[in-house]
Parts: C-alpha cells; sequence; structure tokens
C-alpha cells in the first residue's frame, strides 16, 4: 500500500509538473524565466523606485540578494497553497472515480512547487557565485527551513482544498489572504525599518522566521536562537495536524460534492 502511495504521488508530481507547461513555447524554461522576471520586477520597484536597501545588521548591502533570499520560500509556500486549494476540485473525475489517498494531489502540487524553487535555488546559487557572495557555511540551515516549510504548506493546503469541495469562494479568499501575508513578511523591505513597536508582531509571522532561515542559509549565518524559531516551528506542527484532521473527516463527502 505505502509502495503504491509513492509511486502515485510520484506520478501525479510529475504530471503536475510537466503540465503546467505544456504546449507552450518555452517550455521548462518558463522555470527560470518566471523567478528571474519577479526578481526584476521586484528589484526595480523597491530599489531603484522606492531606493530600499537592505540596511544596517543584514548579511548583504545587495537588495537583488537580499530580496531572492525572501521570494524563493515565499514562492513555494504561495504557489503550493494556491494551487491545492483547487487540486480536489481540478482532478474532479479522478476523486469520483477511483479509490485512493486524495490527499496525494495536495502532496504533488506542494512538491512539484517545491521543484520549481529548487530550481529558482541553483540559479540563486549562480548569482551569489557571480557576485561573489556564495558561502556555503549556513547551507545546512535548510535541512531544518524546508521540512518545516514543507509542513507549513502542506497542513494549509490540505485545510484549502478540503474547504474549497463545499465552499468554492475559498480560492478568492485564499488568494487575498496570500496576498495580505506578503506585505505582512519582511521579504520586499528589512525588519529595521519595520517601527519599534510593531516588530514583535511581526516576529510571531512563521514566514519570517523561515525567510530569516533563508537568508542565514544563503548568506553564510547561523541558527537563530529557539525562542526566535517558535512561531514557524507551532506553526507547521498544528498546521499539518489540523490539516490532516480537517481533510480526512471531510474526505468522504468529496465526491458527492464535486
Amino acid at each position: 500500500m505505502l509502495r503504491h502511495s509513492i509511486f502515485l504521488l510520484g506520478e501525479f508530481t510529475r504530471r503536475d509538473f510537466r503540465g503546467r507547461y505544456a504546449g507552450s513555447i518555452l517550455g521548462f524554461l518558463w522555470s527560470f524565466v518566471q523567478p528571474l522576471w519577479m526578481l526584476s520586477l521586484f528589484t526595480f520597484l523597491f530599489s531603484t523606485v522606492m531606493r530600499i536597501s537592505p540596511g544596517i545588521g543584514e548579511r548583504t548591502s545587495n537588495f537583488a540578494i537580499f530580496l531572492f533570499c525572501g521570494l524563493l520560500p515565499w514562492m513555494a509556500m504561495q504557489e503550493g497553497i494556491t494551487r491545492a486549494t483547487t487540486a480536489i476540485i481540478d482532478s474532479a473525475g479522478l476523486v469520483k472515480k477511483m479509490s485512493f489517498p486524495s490527499e496525494l494531489l495536495i502532496f504533488a502540487v506542494v512538491l512539484a512547487a517545491l521543484l520549481h524553487e529548487a530550481i529558482a535555488a541553483g540559479l540563486f546559487f549562480l548569482v551569489l557565485a557571480f557576485t561573489g557572495q556564495f558561502n556555503i557555511a549556513g547551507l545546512w540551515i535548510l535541512l531544518i527551513a524546508v521540512p518545516l516549510q514543507i509542513a507549513l504548506t502542506v497542513g494549509l493546503g490540505l485545510a484549502a482544498g478540503a474547504f474549497h469541495v463545499f465552499f468554492r469562494d475559498t480560492s478568492q479568499i485564499i488568494a487575498m489572504i496570500m496576498m495580505g501575508w506578503f506585505y505582512l513578511t519582511p521579504i520586499v523591505y528589512p525588519m529595521g525599518l519595520v517601527p519599534l513597536q510593531l516588530q514583535p508582531l511581526l516576529e510571531l509571522n512563521p514566514l519570517t522566521v523561515l525567510v530569516t532561515l533563508y537568508r542565514e542559509a544563503f548568506l553564510g549565518g547561523s541558527l537563530p536562537s529557539l525562542s526566535f524559531l517558535m512561531p514557524l516551528i507551532l506553526s507547521a506542527v498544528l498546521a499539518l495536524g489540523a490539516g490532516l484532521w480537517l481533510f480526512n473527516r471531510l474526505r468522504p463527502a468529496f465526491a458527492d460534492e464535486i
């Protein structure tokens, strides 16, 4: 049973990864073009137009590098949660006709998003090497950051995907939440620009912790204190547990609703 589930997960992930660019001219190259476009757009807007810089205390003075460290986990989470929201509805035929663990559809889109992040990270390594800021000393921190990121994404994706079967407005609500979450996370601005009285609130944001871990990992930093990590750890554990419980609770009614 486990082997069969792993096989199905691999097939669903491969289908999602390949199907996204099926029929397009650039095909797989979009995996490189899209992160480069987002990086260029935000760099121009925030460093050239608004003239925001990483500021004192950050591990780099290069805004593009500072920005991309934060965009990497964000893009994977945003894509994973957004696509997980509609994953069950998008595969309605399979859910109705086949008896299989439908949560694999959620896992597959999250893994596909992680593959795209890995491609973007490989591109980022080249940029770091070119700018002379490549430092492997902190890369081990990703061994902590990535599993927590996956747990948080899967948990929220399971809950959103289950809700969307019954409430079709869920995808619109998730889009609004993700937009707000992006700007409430110090991705395009350094924490130093946030008023001191608001900084403790932003540190309770699990994505603030995740972005910090990525910056420490890619820029040769060190692991923050356990107290700083707790919002991310607790959010990941709670989201995964609650997401699995809710999905399993609502799954018997999926076929009737879709």
